[in-house]
């Protein structure tokens, strides 16, 4: 996928999304993405949250998809399980990894087809190869 093309579908179809996920680390729950352009389009907002039942408000998530220097995608996250801002640069279509802190974090993000957005976390808590840790599947709402 071309650098812009991840940012330019998202902004033609800004909106709220909702959906469901799951994940060993999760367990079901319930997501919500709000999409926002930002700086005449040339930066999208992503307002992520998911809640579930048993553990009310799991994750809040305040994420800038911009286009890097190096014209690669890149995701800058802002959550209380990260220590402040992190860089997730684009390492493969739909892929974006950070390797700043105690282990290596991606996230995955796709338009699969219009008005829709899949969104995932992946880690290790050891040595290992990062492993999906959870996943939404939303459709724009409104």
């Amino acid at each position: 996928m071309p650098a812009n093309e991840l940012l330019s579908r998202l902004a033609a179809a800004q909106g709220v999304y909702r959906g469901r996920g799951d994940g060993p680390e999760s367990g079901p729950f319930v997501a919500r993405m709000a999409v926002t352009s930002a700086v005449h389009g040339r930066a999208l907002i992503l307002d992520y949250e998911a809640t579930s039942d048993r553990d009310g408000l799991q994750h809040v998530e305040h994420t800038m998809l911009v286009v890097g220097e190096g014209g690669r995608p890149e995701l800058h996250v802002a959550c209380l399980k990260l220590p402040g801002v992190v860089r997730f640069a684009q390492t493969a279509p739909n892929q974006f990894t950070a390797y700043e802190g105690p282990m290596v974090a991606r996230i995955t993000l796709t338009v699969p087809q219009p008005g829709a957005v899949s969104y995932g976390w992946w880690w290790s808590r050891d040595e290992a190869e990062p492993r999906e840790q959870f996943r939404a599947e939303m459709r724009r709402s409104g």
